[in-house]
């Protein structure tokens, strides 16, 4: 059989995770959230992230006892040995890695045109191409660049942070009550602030390439979402008494404006959302690849998603994604898409987490059992809520 080589860190897997998760919400969505839940957004963001962790354990533990390129859908399999289960959940998965990445290149596309204006096919068709050559290349070489970026997309988030000015104006913040209306508020942005935490699922499909993934998976996927959400929560804070509401859920580029009295920090920051933007959508197509590789590699998917190419790189599956997220960058807006992708991936990870229940029963790990019942309890509440407060 195939083996994909074994050579990322801990170190390096969390924080390809980090970068996937900053690089895929707070720069682009922060306003989209603030436009649905309004004063409420900070609680949106937490309750998003509350919903998330009990699937984020589930990953974890899957990943340390089955470690596999195609992640998700391999779980399935193991837990009920279905070929067609495994299949539709493995292209669930795929689908929401590439419309994830499809919004990112939307959104730096926003980015850009706080620079300069260019034609949006263009500007799509370089980033995509680009993004191909990165993913090309022998895994570590893509992983230490995707690691230098999100220490550099910390950086933004920390000028943003420190150095956004505080509006004149009473901030709209509101606490959170049990009003049907504010939680309905809450999960309406929720679910879109949803989208800003995927990336800790693209870690294991990477887990055949980290070394001592039985020792590493979990402590890396925990690590990376805490601390994505301390950022995510100080940021959300920031841009709550920087703008107004309406300002801020109108912006493409909510950082760029929260540092405009600052114009070359306004610049720097739309630079940095720009790198931080490629960071996020070239690991989602490290992950669809090695999904595409995966399902191939078992007989799922066609042979020619399993070549490797003289880097030891999928690089038919690499090719066929990439195209993917070039289509649907094309076709749809940024909201559409984001939307669709927290609807497909909280499905999946129902999928994920009742498959842990049973691996978990058969290993007598009955914590896990407990954590991946309540994270598929949450995964299907927060479909609904999400469904119901978007209407």
């Amino acid at each position: 059989m195939k083996k994909l080589k074994a050579s990322l860190s801990l170190f390096q897997i969390t924080f390809l995770g980090v970068g996937t998760m900053v690089g895929a919400g707070i720069y682009v969505l922060v306003g989209k959230v603030a436009g649905l839940s309004g004063g409420l957004s900070l609680w949106a963001f937490i309750a998003a992230a509350l919903i998330v962790s009990f699937s984020a354990y589930s990953h974890g533990f899957l990943a340390k006892h089955i470690p596999n390129s195609a992640g998700a859908a391999e779980y399935v399999n193991r837990a009920f040995h279905s070929s067609h289960l495994t299949l539709a959940v493995g292209l669930g998965v795929l689908l929401t890695g590439v419309v994830s990445s499809a919004a990112l290149v939307n959104g730096f596309y926003g980015y850009l045109s706080e620079l300069i204006i260019l034609p949006q096919w263009i500007v799509i068709t370089g980033l995509t191409g680009i993004l191909f050559l990165t993913a090309a290349q022998a895994v570590n070489t893509s992983a230490n660049f995707a690691v230098a970026i999100t220490f550099l997309e910390l950086l933004g988030l920390m000028l943003v942070i420190i150095f956004s000015k505080s509006g004149n104006f009473e901030p709209e913040l509101q606490g959170p009550s049990w009003s049907f209306n504010n939680i309905q508020l809450i999960m309406a942005g929720a679910f879109v602030a949803f989208y800003a935490y995927v990336g800790f699922e693209d870690m294991v499909n990477l887990a055949e390439e980290v070394e001592r993934p039985e020792r590493t998976m979990l402590p890396a996927v925990m690590l990376a979402l805490t601390l994505t959400t301390i950022l995510y929560i100080s940021v959300a804070w920031v841009a709550l008494h920087s703008l107004p509401l309406k300002q801020l859920a109108e912006s493409d580029a909510p950082f760029a404006v929260m540092l405009a009295h600052s114009p070359w920090m306004a610049n720097a920051i739309s630079i940095i959302g720009l790198v931080a933007i490629i960071n996020g959508a070239l690991v989602q197509i490290l992950m669809g690849s090695r999904m595409l590789f995966g399902l191939s590699r078992d007989g799922r998917l066609p042979s020619f998603l399993n070549t490797l190419s003289r880097k030891h790189i999928p690089i038919n599956a690499t090719i066929v994604v990439t195209a993917l997220v070039w289509i649907f960058a094309l076709a749809l807006p940024l909201i559409t898409l984001a939307k669709l992708t927290s609807g497909i991936i909280l499905v999946v990870f129902a999928l994920v987490n009742v498959s842990a229940v049973v691996i978990a029963l058969q290993k007598k790990h009955y914590t896990a059992v407990a954590i991946a019942v309540t994270g598929t309890v949450l995964s299907i509440l927060f479909v609904v809520a999400g469904v119901s407060g978007s209407q």
